[in-house]
């Protein structure tokens, strides 16, 4: 029994502490947005139209890359009702005993057990509300990215006549859901809130009747009240994607009048993704077995993906255009066997057996304006359709970016370079955050994004990017 009471609520506890948020931009683009930036290759790659847009010769590379985020349901206060219910929880152990201490049995003594059990059987319905609520509500997605030298490397050179950019990047996500499809049942939903159903002695003509002993009998039946709580068909769905993406990139010049240029750009992408998914049952040791089983139910698949992108630079203003995932490269989740949870699940069809990951395909636009020396630049960018990530079944992992951002580039590189921006995910969990990164001496960025929202005074989701980056 208890040990079923703090794997509820350790549940309940992990989920405003831990969770990255969906589809996390790299660099320097989470702090000023998704529209192309030229100030360094992490700013410039979105589209594949932006390493030859920035019109610098030379080489520029990254010497290493790290993003950590999380992003957590809306579950305000559930932590409240766990410990409320928790406290309350334990007296469901004590029913038999308190049965058994009716000496002698009497007609105050049932009236006073009748009230007991309504108490435990409401405590039941509150529970399996919480539970409901917490499955409607509640997940928790955390993961990381990362890249290292020489990546990703970039060129533009007179003898290309445009741009080569060569990029390798990780990236580990998790994400934890709650079965919550099934119903907990007590050993006081056995029984009746109405003294008038019970009598005194085994045999009685009422529907449940005590003996001396403290047993009780429905229709001459002993029950027994100290059957283990039933939690069947409530657990966590955990699931992970661990990408590797190989990228390489062209771009080049397409038309120039004397009010600008118009630049294309497309990208070839190798997709080495490894999913993983099983589930826990809130009866299960979940830390055995997570490290003893999670391993096994993976599947690693490779296949090809590629963007494309245009983008016209004029002497005050930009504008692009870009599709990723033109041919929507797909991935299957592995058959899970031999977890009682899992079968439940989907046999209620909380879980899709078939699952998979499609990288579907998405349309962005992109706009800026900026002074004539590119220090200062205003620029904002939109996604024209929502794409799920690799959690496709919740509707939390959707995304669909609307990104505004100003920067400023000084023109000495001992002062820093700032940018404050907002992004909205339009789709999914629909949160905004606030944006902001700094560059410091050319080469070091540092980036930020927090949501709006709070859990509990804890932000919802919370992104972070440091890097380092070079130019020669």
């Amino acid at each position: 029994m208890c040990r079923h009471t703090l794997s509820v609520a350790a549940l309940a506890a992990l989920l405003p502490l831990t969770a990255t948020a969906n589809h996390q931009p790299p660099g320097s683009a989470l702090g000023f947005g998704d529209a192309t930036r030229f100030a360094d290759t992490q700013g410039s790659k979105q589209n594949p139209a932006g390493p030859i847009a920035g019109s610098e010769r030379g080489v520029r590379m990254g010497v290493f890359s790290l993003g950590l985020s999380y992003e957590v349901g809306d579950v305000d206060d559930f932590g409240d009702d766990f410990e409320d219910l928790g406290d309350d929880f334990e007296a469901l152990e004590g029913l038999p005993e308190e049965i058994e201490a009716l000496d002698p049995v009497d007609e105050d003594a049932l009236d006073d057990l009748a009230n007991r059990i309504g108490e435990l059987q409401d405590l039941e319905r509150r529970t399996n509300d919480v539970l409901n609520d917490l499955g409607e509500d509640g997940y928790l997605t955390a993961g990381a990215m990362g890249q290292f030298v020489p990546f990703p490397f970039e060129t533009t050179q007179d003898a290309l006549r445009g741009s080569l950019l060569v990029d390798l990047e990780y990236s580990a996500r998790g994400h934890l859901s709650v079965l919550h499809e099934g119903e907990l049942k007590t050993p006081a939903a056995q029984l009746s809130a109405d003294s008038d159903d019970y009598g005194i002695g085994e045999g009685c003509d009422d529907p449940y009747c005590i003996d001396d002993e403290g047993n009780v009998y429905r229709d001459g039946d002993l029950l027994d009240l100290e059957a283990d709580i039933n939690l069947d068909g409530f657990g966590g769905y955990i699931r992970s994607a661990i990408t590797r993406t190989f990228t390489l990139g062209y771009g080049t010049t397409v038309y120039d009048n004397p009010h600008g240029l118009l630049f294309a750009g497309a990208q070839l992408k190798h997709h080495q993704v490894e999913l993983s998914r099983m589930t826990v049952g809130f009866d299960d040791d979940a830390g055995s077995k997570l490290s003893d089983e999670f391993g096994e139910n993976s599947e690693t698949d490779t296949d090809f993906g590629v963007d494309l992108g245009v983008m016209w630079v004029s002497d005050h203003y930009r504008a692009g255009a870009s599709i990723a995932n033109l041919i929507e490269p797909t991935f299957d989740y592995p058959a899970v066997e031999g977890e009682a949870t899992y079968d439940q699940a989907t046999a209620r069809g909380e879980i899709d057996p078939d699952e998979s990951y499609r990288m579907e395909r998405q349309l962005n636009v992109e706009g800026a304006v900026h002074t004539a020396d590119g220090r200062w630049l205003l620029g904002g960018s939109l996604d024209l359709n929502a794409a799920d990530g690799p959690f496709a079944d919740g509707s939390d992992d959707a995304y669909q970016w609307l990104t505004v951002g100003g920067a400023y580039r000084p023109p000495h590189a001992a002062l820093p370079g700032w940018r404050l921006g907002y992004r909205q995910n339009l789709a999914g969990s629909e949160i905004g955050y606030i944006t902001g990164g700094v560059t410091l001496f050319r080469v070091l960025t540092l980036d930020a994004a927090m949501s709006t929202e709070t859990v509990d005074s804890v932000p919802r989701a919370f992104m972070f990017n440091a890097g380092v980056g070079v130019r020669f």
